[in-house]
């Protein structure tokens, strides 16, 4: 999580029993925003860790290991944000070689009885999810195709550049000492032949990704689901990648959906809600296929107005490239966006 996100989430915690007025916030999004994609890692975050210490931790290729594990730690709340089935679509230890292609698909899911979404993401070769799992830290899954991209991967204006990757993938645990008794736990394995998969925590021990591993379901496919969908792109572009990230529902909800075009052209339009944000906040100085919309200033940026306790907006500017307002216009025009964005269940 960056700062500027951890901003937004103090703020609307201090007020939530009352009304919060956003435009100073949305003004520091526009200048920090897009610093905010060269900076962020995939969300299985972290660079490769060396290997500290082994542990041996029987692991096998499979949709969850009907193995017992010890783990003390409660089980998390229930709560109905989770990515909706993708009926029809194999999942990864089906079709390996479809991970990581379609930014709409994302080929695993987990038992629900065992952990819950923060957030899911479809980018660049990429499928992970963060997940709780009702301990003192969430635990990160990330799947790919290569063990560079699935080893943690930056992200340059959502272009991906790999890590080096030179860490067996065969079953091993590894933990790397932090600050007093927190640890950072690594487990890496090859659920077949050509996928890499990848839990990583920090906490005392290793029992949360000893759960997760139980709790993975890789004979499964869901979509990437989002509450706003992208209708009209410009010429020659298309969708590359999906986040989204729940872990505040209802109260809070950020979603990231990234356009590219040939010649490296790339924009991010990116939907922020919060059930605390009181009434609209700009005058419409522009329009996209007819709907009122704000252009920011500070150029690079457009909102699509209208649309309760939540701001849409496409983002053409640095680290993005290649696109034009026009664009932006086009993109924004085609948005749907459901109308209950604290209900996952009806996006």
């Amino acid at each position: 999580m960056t700062d500027l996100d951890h901003r937004i989430i103090s703020t609307l915690r201090n007020h939530a029993e009352g009304h919060v007025d956003i435009g100073q916030l949305t003004s520091g999004a526009v200048a920090q925003g897009r610093a905010r994609r060269t900076r962020r890692r995939a969300a299985v975050g972290g660079t490769a860790l060396g290997v500290a210490a082994v542990i041996g931790l029987g692991v096998a290729g499979g949709g969850g290991l009907p193995v017992e594990v010890p783990w003390t730690a409660a089980k998390p709340a229930t709560q109905a944000a989770t990515p909706a089935a993708a009926p029809g679509v194999p999942g990864a230890l089906t079709r390996p070689d479809l991970v990581g292609k379609d930014p709409g698909l994302l080929h695993f899911g987990v038992d629900p009885a065992h952990a819950r979404y923060l957030s899911w993401r479809s980018a660049a070769g990429l499928e992970s999810a963060e997940l709780d799992l009702g301990g003192p830290a969430p635990v990160s899954f990330s799947l790919a195709r290569s063990a560079a991209v699935a080893e943690g991967v930056h992200l340059e204006g959502d272009r991906l550049i790999p890590q080096p990757a030179d860490i067996p993938y065969d079953g091993q645990l590894d933990r790397s000492s932090t600050s007093g008794a927190v640890r950072i736990w690594v487990l890496r394995w090859q659920p077949v032949p050509g996928l890499f998969a990848r839990l990583r925590t920090e906490a005392p021990t290793d029992a949360a990704l000893r759960v997760a591993k139980i709790a993975l379901r890789l004979d499964v496919a869901h979509q990437c689901s989002a509450p706003v969908r992208l209708t009209a792109l410009p010429a020659g572009a298309w969708k590359a990648g999906c986040e989204v990230n729940v872990a505040n529902l209802p109260a809070t909800l950020d979603v990231s959906l990234i356009v590219n075009g040939r010649g490296d052209r790339s924009m991010e339009v990116r939907l922020q809600y919060a059930r605390s944000i009181a009434g609209e906040r700009r005058e419409p100085n522009a329009t996209a296929d007819g709907r009122q919309a704000y252009r920011y200033p500070q150029g690079g940026m457009m909102e699509l107005l209208g649309i309760p306790k939540a701001h849409l907006t496409a983002g053409w500017g640095w680290p993005n490239k290649g696109f034009t307002g026009e664009d932006a216009a086009t993109v924004l025009g085609g948005a749907q966006v459901a109308e209950h964005l604290d209900r996952p269940a009806t996006w």
